[in-house]
């Protein structure tokens, strides 16, 4: 058997966050940065500084997606910032993420009655979603960022709580702990 010389490239290695569960279930996601960078490093450095701790998933709409990321135990519905919206339709074409199944994405802000306004595309802050049935719809429209790797079963035990009319969830679900590994 001889040596092997030279280098071999694995590819650039993505940083991926564990999202903790209350109830001891977990979700693993792989983030992408060169899709939409800006995004993934806030989400980062808020999952870093222990923003998500403690949150709550607050929206499930069923055959869609389970929202989470507004801050624990507060009034408040972001992390008092905005950040531009890295999505085509704003003009950011380097994001090609389709939102199928498993795709981690941005919230952002939108009028009720303007749902395609522009003023609303550089609104995300903190809240992020993950897409629990195929959306074609989101395509386009929100900055996709990552994909689950681990625990699709946990997104469909989440997904399945039931909810409120204003798609709150009856039982309360929440981020234990989220954790980054670069």
């Amino acid at each position: 058997v001889g040596m092997l010389t030279g280098c071999v490239t694995m590819g650039e290695r993505k940083p991926s966050a564990t999202i903790l569960f209350s109830n001891g279930t977990e979700i693993t996601v792989r983030l992408y940065p060169d899709k939409a960078p800006n995004t993934v490093n806030n989400f980062i450095s808020l999952a870093n500084a222990g923003f998500y701790d403690g949150s709550p998933v607050h929206r499930i709409v069923e055959y869609s997606l389970v929202q989470m990321g507004k801050p624990a135990d507060s009034e408040e519905s972001d992390a008092g910032y905005y950040i531009k919206g890295e999505f085509p339709n704003n003009g950011y074409v380097k994001n090609d993420m389709l939102h199928k199944k498993g795709v981690l994405s941005m919230a952002r802000t939108v009028d009720p009655n303007d749902t395609k306004s522009k003023d609303y595309y550089d609104t995300a802050s903190s809240q992020f979603f993950i897409v629990h049935e195929d959306s074609e719809f989101l395509d386009g429209n929100y900055a996709a960022f990552g994909h689950v790797t681990e625990g699709l079963e946990v997104l469909d035990a989440v997904a399945s709580v039931a909810t409120y009319p204003n798609d709150m969830p009856c039982k309360k679900v929440v981020i234990k702990k989220m954790s980054i590994v670069k």
